[in-house]
């Protein structure tokens, strides 16, 4: 009897625990860069919600998508999301062998899981595992303005909907993924005006008539690359980010409405970025700086206000920060890190960032030297990320470079041992003896 009873008090503390739980708002954008938003240096830019998130959160300006294997980027960046595995691990996923996913998780630990927008990972059917789904958006749209209307309302329609008739006794996590800005570019003419096409400013990375990067397989634009149609892209990913941040504002202002916004968490992030003409590319099947990384916000009781922190990140390290944040305990490997610690102080996670697209690029970065390795033709770039953010002088031929090169490429050649990465770079690890 006693033993009965003592389950039983075990059962009920978890259901109390569980219910007791933090509510999780979960934002994710697509193709959105660290360029598209206003608290991220952008004054140009019109994110006023989004911005306000960052000024009551942790803004993460140096977070980074480990890569991909398909075109699509969002893909492997969802994927690896969702199951919590680097890239190439990712890539085995599948419907058969999936692990247990993010929403399974929270499920399991008492929450009640949702989901409206684009879906576009591997591994199991979206409505297999969250509790309850709204509209399902594919991964490529061939127009936003649908008969129910344009997709960014109705996701951000449908999000509002699920917070204002919420009434279950668990906490829920809320997965409300967005398309936008990814293409085809449509919104409202009244964000339109709000970016003239020739007040657009381009970094010094972009170079008007010159020839696209041959590096870089998947280019989005004709050869050469033009100044006007790069700032014409600018014009109308910007307002479609700004038609975003509307609806993203009604959102949260659904949570303050039920007085849950300061019991409830919220992550903004996108999956990657992309680049409108840095260094010969359109497009985001690159590794550079624009296209690799992209926001990343944490709105959480133990995260500083107003703050922003510049230790390089993964953007999948927020799922097992999100688990530290409500003290959720699984048994389940994950590859990527908390970042619960730099929440409170802005420290470093990794000795390096590992980055791969493909079998035709990789990078490394530490201490803020950049190195990216192109092993069909032997090219490398190297960069100083201190004094050139933009990635406009390549530092390879410089003598003094050499030890710089020789230190990232023993870490690359490392990252691939543990990552379980393939693509043979023994030409040039031995030209530099490694």
């Amino acid at each position: 009897m006693k033993k009965i009873f003592l389950l039983i008090i075990l059962f009920l503390g978890f259901i109390i625990s569980s219910y007791a739980q933090m509510n999780i708002l979960f934002i994710e954008s697509d193709d959105q860069s660290n360029q598209a938003v206003g608290a991220y240096g952008n004054e140009g830019m019109i994110t006023p919600n989004i911005d306000a998130l960052a000024k009551d959160g942790t803004s993460f300006t140096a977070a980074y998508n480990m890569g991909c294997w398909s075109p699509a980027v969002c893909i492997p960046s969802r994927t690896m999301l969702i199951y919590g595995k680097y890239i190439w691990e990712s890539q085995k996923i599948n419907k058969q062998n999936a692990p247990k996913s993010l929403p399974e998780k929270l499920h399991d630990s008492g929450y009640n899981t949702f989901m409206t927008g684009k879906w576009h990972a591997m591994g199991k059917n979206v409505k297999e595992i969250f509790d309850e789904t709204g509209s399902i958006q594919p991964g490529q749209l061939k127009t936003y303005n649908s008969n129910a209307g344009h997709i960014t309302d109705i996701t951000a329609n449908e999000a509002v909907a699920f917070l204002n008739t919420y009434d279950n006794v668990k906490p829920f996590f809320a997965y409300v993924a967005f398309n936008a800005p990814h293409v085809p570019r449509q919104t409202e003419q009244k964000y339109y005006d709000m970016y003239p096409t020739d007040e657009m400013v381009l970094p010094p990375s972009v170079v008007d008539n010159t020839a696209l990067n041959i590096n870089v397989k998947y280019q989005y634009a004709p050869d050469p690359l033009r100044i006007k149609t790069m700032k014409q892209r600018i014009q109308q990913n910007n307002a479609m980010v700004t038609h975003m941040d509307a609806r993203i504002g009604e959102i949260i202002q659904a949570l303050k409405d039920k007085n849950i916004y300061d019991n409830t968490i919220i992550v903004f992030t996108s999956d990657h970025g992309i680049n409108f003409g840095e260094n010969g590319v359109a497009g985001k099947v690159c590794l550079y700086e624009p296209s690799v990384t992209a926001p990343l916000i944490i709105k959480a009781p133990s995260a500083k206000p107003n703050t922003k922190i510049t230790s390089r990140v993964y953007l999948q390290d927020v799922v097992p920060t999100l688990f530290d944040l409500i003290d959720l305990e699984t048994t389940d490997t994950i590859d990527f890190k908390s970042l619960a610690p730099l929440l409170t102080e802005d420290r470093e996670t990794r000795p390096s960032i590992y980055l791969a697209m493909f079998d035709d690029q990789r990078g490394i970065i530490s201490k803020n030297k950049k190195l990216i390795v192109y092993p069909k033709t032997g090219n490398l770039e190297l960069y100083d990320l201190t004094n050139d953010p933009w990635e406009t002088k390549n530092l390879i031929t410089k003598k003094k470079s050499e030890s710089t090169i020789i230190g990232l490429l023993s870490q690359l050649k490392d990252w691939q041992l543990q990552t379980e990465d393939e693509t043979n770079l023994a030409d040039i690890y031995s030209k530099y003896n490694l």
